[in-house]
């Protein structure tokens, strides 16, 4: 039976460029080089920092295989959970549901945290004008309120806008780097296993599937987009080679500016400001301060693109009966998930005010605590769809082949486990904070368990090919 209306998103907008830009503009390139690349130097592997984004490209690409096949039973704007029903049945989606609903804000709450501190700290540096992060905040959660409002298509050109800037900037920086230090200063030793998977792979390895986050959304766009059989899975493969070429490419030209013997030291000396400080050597001082500039525009597109899938998880759920049912409805004229916008900006300002009120910073603490969270809920998540897909086509399979729906679902299940574990025992390193509280913050995902339990709902308003 097909929705009403009032409960559908707005159809065929999004080709499969779109859908990249949006996945791109989330994965925020230029927040990410700045913020997880350079620790993953500094802490992790040093100079084989490149060579994890190919391991963690590996490990998606595994995953997508079975994630991909089961949109094709299932459309889902709430992709995770769905699956997870179809999978392990109503319980298991319940709590998936609400884990999805926690890891989604958290990730985007953390993203916002970051977005308005590094806001206040370019707009002192480069006019001298000092505004209170707080009041910065609120002009992007106002930006982010209208572009919400309009539907998913004006969204997808403002985030195009501001990933084209920044990856222009990065890569202006890589071939300077190329052009000084020619194709033999780009040493293979980056790729070396001893150097890859040696001391600090497990935080490297996290902090590379963290710069990866947000590719998964492109089947959460599936009820919106064009031919969404072919155009989702396009556009995820696509999504994921351009992220695991961008990062590959960037943090080699960052570890041949400074010699991979010396990559480590360099970067530990000011991890913060390492890339501008390269980057100022090797391209200038112009560039430099466009570079901070685009930070932020960087850490905005990212805000935004984790919020409208934040949004369309409040959506989804509330038409599944999980949350209120009027925020399952959509806007009359854009058919955008106006009210599952409206509370996860809410979300966003209440948590902030919680935390400030803790007397916690807003990117040392918050953003980087919440982000660390929401990317541990995702690829618990991943891990969990991994196993439910194993086991709905173990049941389901009519001619599809062992490949996409056995080996490679165990693979990524198993992958991501792995992956989740060692971002437990690394947790504390990645909040680089000694708060009991802030540490601990994952026991928040014992909410999910014990509200999926005990609420009441069934999957609806999914698209279900059946076997």
């Amino acid at each position: 039976m097909s929705q009403p209306a009032a409960h559908s998103l707005k159809r065929d907008t999004l080709d499969t460029r779109d859908l990249v830009l949006l996945v791109l503009a989330a994965v925020a390139p230029m927040g990410i080089v700045v913020s997880l690349t350079t620790l993953s130097i500094a802490l992790g592997t040093g100079a084989g920092t490149p060579g994890t984004y190919i391991v963690a490209a590996l490990i998606f690409s595994v995953f997508a295989v079975g994630y991909l096949k089961m949109s094709q039973r299932i459309t889902n704007a709430g992709a995770f959970y769905a699956y997870i029903s179809a999978g392990f049945g109503a319980k298991a989606g319940r709590v998936a549901a609400w884990l999805a609903v926690i890891t989604y804000n958290a990730i985007t709450i953390g993203t916002f945290g970051s977005l308005s501190f590094f806001s206040s700290l370019v707009l002192k540096d480069l006019t001298g004008i000092d505004v209170g992060w707080q009041w910065l905040g609120m002009l992007w959660l106002s930006a982010t309120l209208i572009l919400g409002y309009l539907d998913v298509g004006a969204s997808a050109k403002v985030l195009a806008v501001a990933l084209v800037l920044e990856v222009v900037s990065l890569f202006a920086f890589d071939l300077a780097v190329l052009w000084d230090k020619g194709f033999h200063g780009f040493s293979l030793e980056v790729f070396n296993p001893h150097l890859v998977l040696g001391s600090g792979a497990g935080l490297s390895l996290i902090l590379g599937l963290g710069s990866f986050i947000g590719f998964e959304a492109t089947v959460i766009y599936g009820e919106e987009a064009r031919d969404a059989r072919r155009t989702v899975s396009r556009a995820t493969y696509i999504a994921i080679g351009l992220i695991a070429i961008f990062y590959l490419t960037t943090t080699w030209a960052m570890v041949s500016a400074v010699g991979v013997e010396h990559a480590r030291e360099a970067a530990a000396a000011d991890p913060a400001s390492f890339l501008f400080i390269i980057n100022n050597q090797y391209v200038g001082s112009l560039a430099t301060q466009i570079m901070q500039v685009l930070v932020i525009t960087s850490l905005f597109a990212g805000f935004l693109a984790l919020h409208m899938s934040a949004a369309r998880y409040h959506f989804s759920l509330a038409r599944s009966g999980v949350l209120p049912a009027w925020m399952g409805k959509t806007h009359p004229t854009y058919h955008s998930p106006f009210n599952g916008t409206v509370v996860q900006l809410a979300l966003v300002a209440g948590v902030t005010l919680c935390f400030v009120a803790a007397g916690q910073h807003p990117y040392l603490q918050m953003g980087v605590a919440l982000f660390g969270m929401g990317v541990l809920g995702i690829v618990l998540l991943q891990c969990l769809t991994s196993f439910a897909v194993l086991r709905y086509f173990s049941r389901h399979r009519r001619g599809e082949s062992l490949w996409s729906t056995a080996v490679a679902p165990l693979l990524g299940g198993l992958s991501m486990l792995l992956a989740f574990v060692l971002m437990i025992d690394n947790y504390a390193v990645m909040t680089g904070s000694d708060q009991w509280w802030v540490n601990h913050l994952p026991l928040g995902f014992a909410a999910a368990l014990v509200l999926g339990l005990v609420g009441r709902s069934s999957v609806g308003g999914a698209q279900v090919v059946q076997p």
